[in-house]
């Protein structure tokens, strides 16, 4: 597979820029905030524990709407992934792909839409994750749906599913399977490292608001 792009400037560079633009925009839909404006006529913000995702709009908004925020949550993730691979065709590689997935997690997390002001990007790192390592991600799935009906937590599907998705892809590039290296089982990492980062520094700025 050849590397992407092959020269930082021209049209490799350019190609690059509108994918992950393309991305970030992917992510960027508020799909929570929309239905809680459409159907409250409120803020989702200002509601519930605040958070832009779908652990909070079935809070606020009920069952359904925690699913359909959950299925577009993950569908803009995946979606990330499959431009990318459709876009730059026999030059997609891994970090690539990882940019690409980062931009549409950093989408959700700082819409511009929302001033900055969006979730914590797990949902949408699950999506990523299921383009990025499908013979390991949708497997783990199973398990995270097994969690989310016995403990009905989102968190904890989310956490499961990870777990995983990530054990996984590491056994299969240890034992040589599906053609996973440690570079595959090394990138499905970052993408729940980097929802846990954004978990991390959310949950900082709330309890520094919350002392003022």
């Amino acid at each position: 597979m050849a590397p992407f792009p092959p020269s930082w400037d021209g049209p490799a560079l350019a190609l690059t820029l509108i994918l992950l633009a393309a991305a970030y925009l992917l992510g960027s839909i508020p799909i929570a905030w929309l239905l809680a404006r459409r159907r409250l006529r409120q803020d989702i913000r200002r509601l519930g524990d605040g958070n832009v995702g779908a652990e909070n709009a079935a809070r606020v908004l009920g069952r359904q709407a925690g699913i359909v925020t959950a299925v577009v949550d993950v569908g803009k993730g995946l979606a990330a992934i499959l431009l990318a691979r459709g876009l730059v065709g026999d030059d997609y590689n891994l970090p690539l792909a990882l940019l690409t997935g980062a931009a549409a997690v950093s989408g959700h997390s700082w819409p511009v839409w929302l001033r900055g002001a969006g979730g914590r990007g797990a949902a949408t790192a699950a999506g990523v994750l299921l383009g990025l390592t499908p013979a390991a991600a949708v497997p783990a799935a199973l398990p995270a749906l097994i969690v989310m009906g016995w403990f009905r937590s989102a968190t904890g599907c989310l956490a499961a599913f990870f777990i995983g998705a990530v054990g996984l892809a590491a056994l299969y590039a240890g034992l040589q399977l599906f053609g996973y290296a440690w570079a595959d089982a090394a990138g499905a990492l970052a993408m729940p490292a980097l929802s846990a980062a954004i978990h991390f520094r959310r949950e900082t700025q709330t309890r520094r608001t919350s002392r003022q």
